[in-house]
This record gives structure tokens, C-alpha cells and sequence, in this order.
């Protein structure tokens, strides 16, 4: 049986472990996958934070959608507070080019705590070519012009 300063002990443990693991927010409103421009191989990765608490570092992740594992990309720092949105944005200029066809490109991001958590924010996808495929296409077409 608990007596009453062993039972305060527990619940005041388990007040502050609830405030720790509550203080941990991102709460990411839009996460997307983009091609800025076409005759580039870039791929545009912008998200949205509305409010960060306890924030490390967010983890983006990219792999083909034949692939079976995703490999790291980049990490990315957490901004300062501010009243307004965090808008992130990371140019993925690493595409693959050995691909020949329009292949979707699927990134994942995750948040990282300073305690060490690590969270699945979620995943956008983008339907890429490599410039190599177009520009070759491009020299043909010119070729019958």
C-alpha cells in the first residue's frame, strides 16, 4: 500500500512527465513536393509549422517509388519562434539521374525532439524526369523542325 508521500511522489512524476512529452509540438499544417522548373533537376520540398515546442531538427528522407527504403536527404534546423507560420523549404538538387522515365519521387519528413523523440510528420510525392531524358527529347524534336 502507498502512503500519502509516496503517492504525491507518483503523481507529481507523472505530471511532469506528461508536461515534458506535451511540450513536444509540430504541428505542420501543409507538407508538399514541387518542380520549380522543368529544365532543372530540382525538386522543391516546402512545410509548414504553425506552432513548435521542444524542436530539434526536422529529417526529410527521399526514395523512388520502386525503391524499398528511404535515404536521408537533409536535416534541417528549427527556426526561431515567431507569431507567425514557419514556412521551411529545402531545394533537392541530388535528384536521381540514372532514371530514364517519369518516376515518382516520394520525400518523408519527421521531427526530431530535443529529448531525443523522433515523430513521422508524413510523406508528399512528385512525378519526376531528368532533364537528360528531356533535353535528349528536346535535341530530337529540334532535329525535325
Amino acid at each position: 500500500m502507498m502512503n500519502k508521500s509516496n503517492l504525491f511522489k507518483a503523481l507529481a512524476l507523472a505530471l511532469i512527465s506528461f508536461l515534458l512529452v506535451a511540450a513536444n509540438v509540430a504541428m505542420v499544417t501543409q507538407f508538399r513536393a514541387e518542380i520549380p522548373d522543368p529544365a532543372k533537376n530540382e525538386i522543391k520540398i516546402e512545410w509548414t509549422v504553425q506552432q513548435e515546442s521542444g524542436v530539434m531538427h526536422y529529417e526529410l528522407l527521399r526514395k523512388m517509388v520502386r525503391d524499398s527504403d528511404f535515404i536521408p536527404v537533409a536535416t534541417i534546423d528549427v527556426r526561431p519562434p515567431s507569431s507567425q507560420p514557419n514556412l521551411y523549404t529545402y531545394l533537392d538538387r541530388n535528384v536521381f539521374r540514372n532514371s530514364g522515365n517519369t518516376e515518382p519521387v516520394v520525400y518523408e519528413l519527421n521531427v526530431v525532439f530535443t529529448n531525443g523523440e523522433r515523430r513521422f510528420i508524413g510523406q508528399a510525392e512528385v512525378n519526376y524526369t531528368s532533364t537528360a531524358v528531356r533535353r535528349t527529347w528536346g535535341s530530337i524534336k529540334a532535329m525535325f523542325q
